[in-house]
């Protein structure tokens, strides 16, 4: 077995180390287990046809915007038609009820 040197987060190490109290395992029989399973995930995802990804590698998350849009896509007609067409200018009105302006 080669011996090398692999630098852990305090986190990560804590994780490990409870783990390896938990099941009574050594912390390398863990890593080892670890391992095969992230194998076997990467060999099952590139079967069913997913993209081969570095596990670290994550995918940017969508603007803030881009989620209203798509929410709003879900509103009904009927329901975007009752908002007042004063909505943006009387905000102060229909959300804390002071007089129009």
């Amino acid at each position: 077995m080669e011996t090398g040197k692999i630098e852990l987060t305090p986190e990560q190490k804590s994780v490990l180390d409870a783990l390896s109290q938990e099941t009574g395992e050594p912390v390398s029989a863990l890593i080892d287990r670890a391992l095969e399973d992230l194998q076997e995930h990467l060999r099952a995802g590139r079967a069913k046809g997913g993209q081969e990804r570095h596990p670290a590698e994550k995918t940017a998350p969508k603007p803030i915007w881009e989620k209203f849009i798509e929410a709003s896509r879900e509103i009904p007609d009927e329901e975007l038609d009752r908002l007042p067409t004063d909505l943006a200018s009387q905000v102060d009105h229909y959300i804390y009820g002071t007089p129009k302006r």
